[in-house]
């Protein structure tokens, strides 16, 4: 399960939130696409730089090229310029906020470990983007052991992003990330918790709290709960 195949898909129950559209004062030069290199198990990935004009689309392969040198995935920066150009987003905000991934990416690598797949990473910046530290990061490496955290932690970012608090937060998705159908269990609880926000953080907390003690009651279930959903993608920072 892939962070772009299912983390992308964003279900009813969470809203998106919308980057503020700016106008380019800066017309976009006239080069050529063209692509960055990336991990020999992934894809070449294409950087349209014609999108930008000269100097931004310099800085851009800068950060790029720094991205790549420190083995950090560059496609998550990529995607970032490009959605920045196609909301005509001013040129020296896009530089910023992918040189602010791209420093997250790396504290997502430094928590979770050199072999940390391009997803974790990417799931991981997002949750530091959104307030969280490296501890919180690495409690959830600890909590899955061998298995992928990517779950656990767009889980933990839209629970922290609907006004639970991060203490709270992270000590009910590694508990509930330890427990059999640990996926189900915590998409349950995201659920949960985006429908009781909507009447405030006092009431999202209070059903997570029930949600986590009702959950470690249950008798370990012979079937998934629900083997088609997917976890619901925070907003991006």
């Amino acid at each position: 399960m892939t962070l772009s195949a299912t983390l992308l898909i964003v279900a009813q129950i969470a809203v998106v939130g919308a980057v503020p559209v700016g106008d380019t004062t800066q017309a976009p030069s006239v080069r050529s696409p063209s692509t960055v290199t990336a991990p020999a198990n992934r894809s070449p990935v294409a950087f349209d730089a014609s999108r930008f004009d000269s100097l931004t689309a310099t800085a851009l392969r800068g950060l790029f090229d720094d991205a790549l040198e420190l083995g950090l995935p560059v496609r998550p920066l990529v995607n970032r310029a490009l959605e920045g150009a196609a909301r005509r987003i001013p040129s020296e905000r896009i530089v910023r906020v992918v040189r602010e991934h791209a420093a997250a990416l790396h504290q997502a690598k430094r928590a979770l470990g050199e072999r940390s797949h391009e997803d974790e990473l990417e799931a991981a910046a997002i949750a530091l983007r959104a307030g969280l530290d490296e501890r919180a990061v690495e409690l959830m490496r600890t909590s899955r052991g061998r298995e992928s955290v990517v779950v656990p932690l767009v889980v933990l970012t839209d629970l922290v992003r609907r006004g639970v608090p991060i203490p709270n937060a992270q000590d009910a998705v590694a508990i509930l990330a330890r427990t059999p159908r640990s996926d189900d269990v915590l998409l349950g609880l995201q659920a949960t918790v985006a429908k009781n926000a909507q009447r405030g953080p006092g009431m999202a907390l209070n059903a997570l709290d029930r949600y986590v003690k009702s959950t470690r009651a249950m008798p370990v279930l012979a079937a998934p709960i629900s083997p088609d959903r997917k976890p619901v993608r925070p907003p991006d920072p």
